[in-house]
């Protein structure tokens, strides 16, 4: 049990650092209204870069995991509970990795938070507001919705994996997931 919360762990701190990165990457590389095509225009394009390559990213981690843990563990409860602590993971994973980015690479727009600028007597100060408002803030709020989203993709996906699992068994005989 213990060997594969540690590889939920990793994956979920991987996925989140390298969702830091993927964000920025689509956002310059995809201009925005290139779906925009059609008479759905502007409802397009939001739907297929923020719904799809933004938001259904987040399924691609936590659905095998779901199904792992609810075929291991006959549960869609250790299910849920799986892809809730993943994507909590990914999302404190996710703004670390933006601080450090801040800090250590730094932003053309935001040179102030880079680390070369120490020395600035509101070095300390810029850091301040940006961790409580950008990064602690930030987390919060993305871990609320990593605990009420993961839960309910959790339960649907571990739910359907055991009802897959379970289908054509006679009613009784159903396997006991251990």
């Amino acid at each position: 049990m213990r060997r594969r919360w540690i590889v939920y762990t990793l994956v979920g701190i991987a996925f989140g650092a390298l969702d830091f990165y993927y964000l920025g990457l689509l956002h310059r590389r995809i201009p925005y209204g290139a779906f925009a095509a059609g008479p759905l225009g502007d409802s397009l394009d939001f739907v297929v870069r923020f719904l799809v390559l933004n938001v259904g990213l987040w399924l691609v981690p936590v659905v095998p995991i779901a199904i792992r843990e609810a075929r291991r563990t006959g549960s869609a409860l250790r299910a849920a509970a799986a892809t809730v602590y993943v994507w909590c993971v990914a999302v404190l994973a996710y703004y670390l990795t933006n601080a450090a980015h801040l800090l250590l690479v730094g932003e053309p727009a935001r040179m102030e938070l880079h680390i070369t600028n120490r020395a600035d007597p509101w070095f300390g100060h810029n850091w301040s507001n940006v961790f409580r408002w950008n990064i602690l803030g930030g987390s919060v709020e993305w871990l609320v919705v990593a605990v009420v989203g993961g839960a309910i993709v959790g339960l649907l996906v571990g739910g359907l994996a055991l009802w897959r699992t379970n289908q054509g068994v006679p009613a009784g005989q159903a396997s006991s997931g251990s």
